[in-house]
């Protein structure tokens, strides 16, 4: 919990001051990592190209073949192809780098809510105290979610999308794949924390589950429209991804009802005007 102090006005550079000491050490512990995670590299290649591998199992080798993904038979790991000589090193830093990112993020998250902690009554120190932890848990659920499960049969779907192609065949390149990668990942996070936005959202009063229930077809048409634009294109892939992403909309709703709104006893962090 923060170290809180007396409400008394603080000079500009006071404040920048602390905030450049609370995110030294994050950004030490960052760089650590990154150097472990980069002697590991060529593990963390493996443990990357996975989704990709499971995809090529789901829609079937000959189906990948004709998709123009040949898998090598003396090493079926090397799918990818690099354009230039400096491709593969970048990739293995990349890597390394959100690798180290994903494990230090929630110290970098908590240093900040250090800072900003102080200037927050009880209630609210409390309520992010609360809600901001689970944010993180369920991206990281949602990411883990995206490995094993989203991008293997999104990928997938694009392979036997391309196998009926006639006028193209697939040609991976490895930092093509690390981009696709990275977005996926982001976007499988960032859907589990659905449910997260529409309870905090009722939970601060800002809204209720009545008054975003009366939403459903705009959250409906914003599915719809996400499984347009990240799907393959054909409609039965549409619709996995969309019922899915719909359905935490609701389960938002369902856990904001359970949780309810802002409480309405008195904040005890704030003083009462006289």
């Amino acid at each position: 919990m923060a170290l809180l102090r007396p409400d008394v006005p603080v000079p500009l550079g006071d404040h920048l001051d602390e905030l450049r000491r609370r995110l030294v050490w994050p950004a030490v512990v960052w760089g650590i990592i990154f150097v472990a995670a980069f002697a590991f590299e060529n593990e963390l290649k493996v443990l990357f190209v996975q989704p990709l591998l499971w995809a090529v199992e789901y829609a079937t080798p000959a189906v990948a073949a004709q998709a123009g993904v040949v898998i090598p038979q003396d090493n079926p790991l090397r799918l990818l192809k690099t354009l230039d000589l400096g491709e593969s090193m970048s990739v293995s830093m990349s890597l390394s780098m959100w690798a180290a990112f994903a494990v230090v993020v929630p110290l970098f998250i908590y240093q900040g809510y250090s800072f900003i902690a102080i200037g927050l009554t009880a209630r609210e120190r409390r309520l992010a105290f609360l809600l901001v932890p689970v944010a993180v848990i369920l991206f990281y659920l949602g990411a883990v979610f995206g490995y094993y499960l989203g991008m293997p049969y999104l990928y997938a779907w694009f392979i036997e999308w391309t196998s009926r192609d006639p006028i193209s065949t697939l040609d991976l390149r490895l930092a093509s794949y690390r981009d696709d990668f990275f977005i996926y990942t982001l976007l499988f996070g960032g859907l589990f924390d659905v449910p997260w936005v529409v309870v905090t959202l009722c939970r601060v009063g800002f809204a209720t589950p009545e008054k975003l229930g009366r939403w459903r077809k705009v959250a409906f048409m914003g599915a719809v429209v996400l499984a347009a634009i990240i799907g393959p294109g054909d409609p039965f892939s549409m619709l996995m991804l969309m019922f899915p992403t719909y359905a935490l909309f609701e389960i938002g709703l369902i856990a904001a009802r359970i949780v309810g709104g802002p409480p309405t006893t008195p904040d005890p962090g704030k003083v009462p005007h006289v």
